[in-house]
């Protein structure tokens, strides 16, 4: 008779339980918190607003003795508007699932709290991705027409690439499509998103998608499924991010009711645009952009971001300067303190990385401009 072992005996031996739940979702946004949060909570009404002065006194010049007097000029001005905008989000659960998991003998964590913290999380990770973006809460663009159920994308989040259309959008997130020129919903379009590929350029939906789709439309999130009118929609109601913000009219032409043609003061100088080519960035490009922002506005950039990508960009312009030192010159290091998280610096400003930035833009900020207007922090309804 054969002896006992682990496989006859495996009925009766336990499972051994380890710890908690492990996290494996980036849960941090850190440009959000870059922006002063000022109480908007005494205001109410329909929106923020403010003047702001955009031309100067030109009644203004030498004149001879006896001579005339300048033609009165006058400061000129205009209001700014910032509309609030909302975010939500749902959870729901069964009684028996949170009478099953209130203990820690029947669960490793209770469902409600999990839940609840979880939608929370959520939350960062969207505000990570909006303060990046351009308030139209655009997550990509289809890339070509198709009927199956794999979806190709490109411009992630809505900026021009071909790169990783795909990394805005998530598995079991319900998605539609909106005609970029009318900003109107194609009708029966909504889909739910079942696998991401790898590679960066497509999507898988759960059911073949609708032949009205056509290249270029734009992917933003569906609120419910069978979304039938644009308000169903987050297209055009996230808060103003960066791209929107440090723009010269590419993305947003008026900014909170200012258009940037009438008065291109409000418009932000961009370096290394298709008329203004400067090839791969260099230390003397980042310093011209220095120069500008204070010659135009008196701008004080106390704060550069990017994505990791731009970072890595960044340090190459130092390799040839760099020298490997140490206690043991036998065993040099290639790295720098960015291996560690820590931020580089330009001149002694910081160099801020992000993981929802795009991947090709370095961003000069002024951080005493950013400002985000709060009438609600966050309650439960």
């Amino acid at each position: 008779m054969a002896g006992q072992d682990t496989t006859a005996y495996d009925a009766v031996l336990k499972d051994w339980y380890e710890g908690a739940i492990r996290d494996q979702i980036v849960t941090r946004a850190k440009m959000y918190r870059r922006f002063q949060d000022k109480d908007a909570n005494q205001w109410g009404g329909r929106h923020v607003t403010y003047p702001i002065r955009t031309g100067r006194n030109q009644g203004i010049g030498a004149y001879a003795e006896a001579g005339s007097f300048p033609t009165p000029g006058r400061n000129k001005y205009t209001d700014v508007f910032i509309p609030m905008r909302y975010v939500g989000g749902r959870i729901r659960l069964t009684s028996q699932a949170m009478k099953h998991s209130a203990s820690s003998k029947g669960a490793f964590a209770a469902a409600y709290q999990q839940e609840q913290d979880g939608l929370v999380e959520g939350f960062i990770n969207e505000f990570g991705r909006m303060v990046w973006s351009d308030g139209r809460g655009v997550l990509a663009f289809v890339s070509a027409d198709t009927t199956t159920t794999t979806l190709n994308v490109d411009s992630p989040g809505g900026a021009a690439g071909t790169i990783n259309g795909s990394r805005f959008l998530n598995v079991d997130e319900l998605i539609t499509f909106v005609e970029p020129v009318t900003g109107a919903l194609r009708a029966s379009a909504d889909e739910s998103v079942v696998a991401v590929a790898t590679t960066g350029l497509t999507v898988t939906t759960g059911t073949t998608l609708a032949g009205a789709i056509a290249d270029n439309d734009y992917v933003v999130r569906a609120n419910v499924a069978a979304v039938s009118d644009i308000s169903g929609t987050s297209y055009a109601k996230e808060p103003m991010g960066l791209r929107g913000l440090i723009d010269d009219g590419t993305y947003v032409a008026t900014l909170h009711g200012v258009n940037r043609t009438t008065y291109p003061i409000f418009a932000s100088t961009i370096i290394g645009s298709a008329s203004v080519p400067v090839g791969a960035l260099s230390a003397d490009v980042i310093m011209r952009g220095l120069d500008v922002a204070e010659q135009r506005g008196g701008g004080n950039i106390d704060l550069f971001a990017c994505h990791h990508a731009v970072r890595r960009a960044y340090l190459q312009l130092m390799n040839d300067d760099r020298r490997y030192v140490g206690g043991d010159l036998s065993a040099p290091d290639a790295g720098t303190k960015a291996a560690k998280g820590r931020n580089m610096t330009f001149g002694g400003i910081e160099i801020e990385v992000d993981k929802y930035a795009d991947y090709d833009v370095f961003y000069g900020i002024d951080t005493s401009t950013l400002v985000r207007f709060v009438e609600v922090p966050g309650e439960w309804i």
